[in-house]
C-alpha cells in the first residue's frame, strides 16, 4: 500500500523525537542573541542615567522604559529558552532509549522531581510535541520583542 502524495508517511516515534530534539536544540541561537540584547540594555541603561541631564525628560522616560522592557524580555526569553532546552534533552535521550525507555518512566521521573503533577494525565507524543513547539515559538517572539524594543529605543536616543 502506498500513500497518497499530498499525505506524509508519519515518521517512527525515534525518528519523531530525534527531528524534535534538533529542531528545539535551535533555541540556543535564539537564547544567545537574547543574552548580547539583554547584556547591551544592562550596560546602556546606566550610561543613559549619565546623559539624563542633557536629555528631555520624554525622551529619557521612553529609551529608559525600552532598554527596562528590554531586560524584561530578555528574563522572559531565558526562562523559555531553559525550557526548550530541557525539553530537546529529553527528547534525545527517548530517542536513544538509554535509561528513559517511553513517556510513561518519563512521566514518573517528572512526577517525582516535581515538575510535573500527579494529577496529570497520560499525553500522547504529539501533544508533546505540539507543547515544545509552542514553547520554542514563545521563545522566539520573546526575541523578536526584544530586539524591536532595542532597536527602538536606541532609534529615539540616536534622533534625539
Amino acid at each position: 500500500m502506498t500513500t497518497p502524495p499530498n499525505r506524509v508517511t508519519p515518521p517512527s516515534n525515534p525518528a519523531l523525537m530525534i527531528a524534535t530534539a534538533a529542531f528545539l536544540e535551535q533555541g540556543r541561537i535564539l537564547d544567545r542573541l537574547s543574552r548580547l540584547l539583554t547584556a547591551a540594555a544592562v550596560i546602556l541603561l546606566p550610561l543613559l542615567a549619565l546623559l539624563a541631564p542633557q536629555m528631555r525628560s520624554e525622551t529619557w522616560n521612553v529609551t529608559a522604559g525600552g532598554l527596562g522592557l528590554a531586560i524584561a524580555l530578555g528574563l522572559a526569553e531565558l526562562y523559555f529558552a531553559f525550557r526548550v532546552g530541557f525539553d530537546a534533552a529529553l527528547f534525545r535521550e527517548l530517542a536513544a532509549g538509554s535509561a528513559l525507555t517511553g513517556l510513561d518512566q518519563l512521566d514518573a521521573s517528572l512526577t517525582w522531581l516535581g515538575l510535573r503533577p500527579k494529577t496529570a494525565g497520560a499525553r500522547p507524543l504529539d501533544d508533546r510535541i505540539g507543547g515544545a513547539r509552542k514553547l520554542l515559538r514563545r521563545q522566539a517572539l520573546c526575541l523578536a520583542l526584544q530586539l524591536a524594543t532595542m532597536i527602538v529605543a536606541t532609534g529615539i536616543l540616536a534622533l534625539q
